[in-house]
């Protein structure tokens, strides 16, 4: 049985009106039954750095490795950084290697430091330990680590022993690495040297 004219458009009014009303309550009752997400698990590899997921603005043992032009492989890694800017990070518990050409190694330790990208630098501070294969074993406060060539600067003191017995003085600068002779330390401004004939 047809249904009339004046009943289908009474019949469409309607349902123009109730489905979307349907589709409001159901929308409604999906908003008020829904229970809020539980945080996502850091990953695994994240959770084990607890500092950076504690306050975001650190990482924990990060570690820079790059090759100079002279052929000198250098590494250096810490404990912590903290971004100070762009391409700068300060350091803390600071170590590194030099491996040279010729396969002599520099070694180095120091409390803090700041590793600078833009400069193609690391400024190394807070008592800073230098120990070379050809046997020296050295401290200063403060030294300038370049990226682009092998090259530290102490910018003060420094003192220790060396394979002729115990030395000091006012400035060390390292650098050279390119050829076969290696590193050159080059003591200047009030060297002082107490010789060991035994090494």
């Amino acid at each position: 049985m047809a249904l009339g004219e004046e009943t289908r458009s009474r019949v469409m009014a309607w349902l123009k009106l109730a489905l979307p009303l349907a589709a409001l309550g159901l929308l409604s009752v999906l908003f008020l039954l829904a229970r809020p997400a539980a945080p996502p698990e850091p990953p695994a590899w994240l959770a084990e750095r607890g500092e950076t997921v504690r306050d975001g603005e650190r990482v924990a043992g990060p570690t820079f490795a790059t090759m100079t032009e002279d052929g000198t492989d250098l590494m250096l890694s810490a404990r912590t950084a903290r971004p100070e800017g762009a391409g700068r990070a300060a350091v803390e518990a600071l170590r590194g290697t030099a491996r040279l050409p010729d396969g002599s190694t520099i070694r180095l330790a120091a409390r803090s430091g700041v590793l600078d990208d833009a400069a193609a630098e690391a400024r190394l501070s807070g008592g800073v330990q230098i120990e070379s294969s050809t046997g020296y074993r050295l401290e200063a406060e403060r030294l300038t680590l370049d990226f682009d060539r092998l090259r530290m600067e102490s910018g003060g003191p420094v003192a220790g022993e060396g394979p002729a017995g115990q030395l000091t003085a006012g400035r060390l600068l390292v650098e050279g690495g390119g050829d076969a002779r290696g590193a050159r330390l080059l003591f200047t401004d009030g060297v002082k040297l107490l010789y060991d004939p035994d090494g």
